[in-house]
């Protein structure tokens, strides 16, 4: 999904690809330089697994952009998910070498249905030119399973390869950061992509807006 770089993806037993034309469509022409590496989806017994996976050029990096990245891609997902949601509860983002982490769990219905979300986004750098790569993968099953077979396939599913450092940070960089912090300010754009899928690096950081997250039950 970027140079010499994979997502390594598990898939449960007797899982059926679906179709292409299924599959949310992600659309990244706004980002020069953005492409979609990866859009798959299997659907087994009632479960759904979605991994999507984008890179960008992204010349410049501060600490504190992945969670506007991540952020992005969280309301991604939530939109493609087909679902409507009445819980959604993510952990803090994890740096692990190279790579920025987020697990994420929810719950809500599928039409009639009540469903289970787990899923995870995965950001890193790759190749020399530090272009950002991220990807989401997302897996829904009936909400009695309790995230049982989810859980499962999450913990096997990862990048792999050589990931590197975040380009260093400049003028431009600095300034964008510093207008996300206050978005009264205007502030320049600079994009990286994600998923599922998939994300956008934040021309403007939106205003607060109230969390649809419920408390655990």
């Amino acid at each position: 999904m970027a140079p010499g770089v994979a997502l390594r993806l598990s898939a449960p037993a007797g899982a059926r690809d679906t179709p292409a034309e299924a599959l949310p469509a992600i659309d990244v022409s706004a980002i020069a330089g953005a492409r979609v590496t990866l859009r798959r989806g299997v659907d087994a017994d009632g479960l759904s697994l979605r991994a999507v996976c984008a890179t960008a050029p992204s010349r410049q990096w501060v600490t504190g952009l992945e969670e506007l990245v991540i952020d992005r891609a969280t309301g991604l997902v939530r939109g493609a998910l087909g679902a409507s949601i009445e819980r959604w509860e993510a952990e803090p983002i994890r740096a692990v070498g190279h790579r920025f982490e987020q697990a994420f769990e929810g719950a809500g219905k599928a039409g009639e249905r009540a469903v289970a979300i787990r899923g995870r986004h995965a950001l890193g750098f790759a190749g020399d030119a530090h272009d950002a790569a991220l990807c989401s993968v997302v897996c829904m099953e009936p909400a009695q399973a309790a995230g049982g077979r989810c859980g499962e396939l999450l913990a096997a599913t990862g990048l792999e390869g050589a990931l590197v450092a975040p380009p260093e940070p400049g003028v431009l960089a600095q300034a964008i950061f510093a207008g996300a912090e206050h978005p009264g300010a205007a502030i320049a754009g600079v994009g990286v992509l994600g998923a599922a899928g998939v994300a956008v690096l934040l021309a403007r950081r939106p205003r607060p807006r109230p969390s649809s997250s419920q408390p655990p039950r």
